[in-house]
């Protein structure tokens, strides 16, 4: 009776083992299943996607095996699907940014890349000024500055864990019930904003939320560890033989006014003046009418003051590529070498000046929330 009971239950622990494993393969929560079917109702959509990027595009890399890589923040990540650069040099390319990255986590993951990619050529670099200062309790702090990608458990949490059953549950429930696109990461890394969504809110936000930012970075001082980390990136890149291209962003006028108004300027100039010192840069940050858009509900470049859309970062790669099949405005993107910095910065202070005089309801705004964090401030003090 015993080794029956043995036999029956080992039996059905093998079958539900099997039944949980090809569940979650089919259902394929996180895009990465070798099965790759796609079905309405099904799993066409993967909400469980958005919250797995440190561990997934370790994963990804290594399975795709692109010649181009970006690596950055949530900009970057928010901002290039890279899919624009099929047909060129840059193929295939894979968006590798992480939310909320420092540089040392970029220099930790780019260690994990070039021993995952054999084909790799190109790391393409997002430059944005936040991750160079010296952060209080940051949201760029990442504990998470050494991580190691390990095959086997990648593996094991993306296709037989608990987690990968309960998002295995939860696409299938939305493909079933709600079936409308949601917020996810695609196949290439980037993040995709479904319809609707409203930029005019999170511009209205900006006011308040820059001075609690402001908690993070009292002294406003650059941080000699993210240099030397960004030194790493360039001596990884020469020791494999990899091309390094550094993208200094778009900044829209929003984030310009606050670097003005806190008298960052110089800041950003010794920035600069560090980093086109470093490597070769390609700036996006020159005023001009697509980084100072008009703030409305529906807009074409930006999806909040920091965050550009996939448009804006499709006209930067194919700025990138070369293509000569989109126009956009003359200064989009420059060169920038240490001799041009301070007229770069010269040009946004005085861009950002003019553009002020026209944004009364903003600068009201801005610096209403400005006193009341002075205010909280001085009252802490006491």
């Amino acid at each position: 009776m015993q080794p029956q009971f043995v036999r029956t239950f080992v039996s059905a622990s093998v079958l539900l083992l099997g039944l949980f494993f090809v569940f979650t393969l089919i259902i394929d929560p996180y895009g990465v299943s070798p099965i790759s079917i796609s079905h309405e109702r099904v799993n066409q959509f993967k909400p469980a996607r958005i919250d797995i990027d440190r561990l997934i595009k370790p994963f990804e890399v290594w399975r795709y095996q692109p010649k181009t890589i970006f690596l950055g923040s949530s900009r970057v990540q928010q901002g290039f699907d890279p899919s624009v650069m099929n047909g060129s040099r840059f193929a295939p390319a894979y968006n590798a940014s992480i939310p909320a990255s420092t540089v040392a986590l970029n220099v930790s993951n780019l260690k994990a890349y070039v021993a995952l990619d054999r084909q790799l050529k190109t790391v393409i670099f997002e430059l944005f000024l936040y991750p160079f200062i010296k952060a209080k309790n940051s949201a760029f702090v990442d504990r998470q500055q050494d991580q190691k990608f390990n095959f086997l458990e990648s593996a094991t949490m993306l296709f037989a864990s608990w987690d990968a059953l309960r998002a295995s549950g939860e696409t299938l429930f939305h493909n079933l019930v709600r079936n409308t696109p949601v917020y996810e990461i695609k196949p290439g890394g980037y993040f995709y904003y479904p319809p609707g969504h409203d930029a005019k809110s999170l511009f209205t936000g900006f006011a308040a939320g820059i001075w609690k930012l402001q908690d993070t970075r009292p002294d406003m001082q650059l941080d000699p560890d993210a240099f030397e980390s960004l030194r790493e990136i360039v001596d990884i890149c020469r020791k494999n033989n990899l091309e390094l291209i550094l993208l200094l962003t778009p900044n829209h006028a929003y984030d310009d006014f606050y670097v003005d108004s806190v008298g960052a300027w110089g800041l950003m100039k010794e920035w600069l003046d560090r980093i086109t010192n470093v490597a070769t840069v390609y700036s996006f940050s020159q005023p001009n009418a697509w980084v100072n858009e008009p703030v409305s509900s529906h807009m074409t470049y930006w999806n909040d003051p920091y965050h550009f859309t996939l448009e804006m970062g499709r006209q930067i790669q194919l700025k990138l590529i070369g293509s000569r099949s989109e126009v956009g405005p003359d200064n989009f993107m420059v060169r920038l070498t240490a001799n041009g910095v301070a007229e770069h910065i010269e040009q946004r202070r005085q861009a950002v000046r003019q553009w002020a005089q026209t944004e009364k309801e903003f600068i009201a705004r801005f610096d209403e929330e400005r006193r009341k964090w002075m205010a909280s401030k001085e009252s802490g003090n006491k």
